[in-house]
């Protein structure tokens, strides 16, 4: 049997060997939502998300195991709730963009997702690198590459669940 071919968006170290069934538990905090990541099967902490308090935007932190910034995602400033840019570590530099979410919609059926991610490299974002369709409220979404079976890292999933989340409860 031939392997499964992997992307890493994130970093490869967030790249399972099989297939990885993952925890997510959301919590309410001083800072907004907060959730934490762990291995379903193992119940080791994977990935912790954390709210930033005091931001003008709403933005929050993506970390490791070890609390060592992983990714930083934040909404864009002129474009409510439809636009999200995510970043490497806890940057928020042009330069260390990795992808942008688009909602096309700013009404969109509760019941109905249908979000566009776009890699940094697709400055004329034409053609969506993924999409995620599916419905975020009843716990079913897909991340597609295209018609491929290629493995996704999971902190590229994780990041791509909180913007979710922040779409449709915020």
């Amino acid at each position: 049997m031939d392997a499964v071919p992997a992307l890493a968006v994130v970093d490869a170290r967030f790249c399972a060997g099989d297939e990885a069934a993952l925890a997510v538990a959301k919590t309410l905090s001083m800072s907004g939502n907060d959730f934490t990541v762990t291995d379903a099967a193992t119940g080791a902490l994977l990935l912790r998300v954390d709210g930033v308090l005091f931001s003008l935007r709403r933005r929050c932190l993506l970390s490791d195991a070890h609390r060592r910034p992983v990714l930083t995602v934040q909404e864009s400033a002129l474009v409510m709730n439809t636009r999200w840019k995510v970043y490497r570590g806890d940057s928020t530099s042009r330069r260390d963009l990795l992808f942008t979410v688009v909602k096309p919609s700013v009404i969109q059926l509760r019941w109905s997702t249908k979000v566009s991610v776009f890699l940094a490299s697709n400055d004329a974002e034409q053609a969506p690198d993924f999409r995620i369709t599916g419905s975020y409220h009843d716990g079913a979404c897909s991340v597609s590459l295209g018609e491929s079976d290629t493995v996704i890292d999971y902190a590229f999933i994780v990041a791509l669940a909180v913007v979710l989340d922040e779409m449709h409860y915020q």
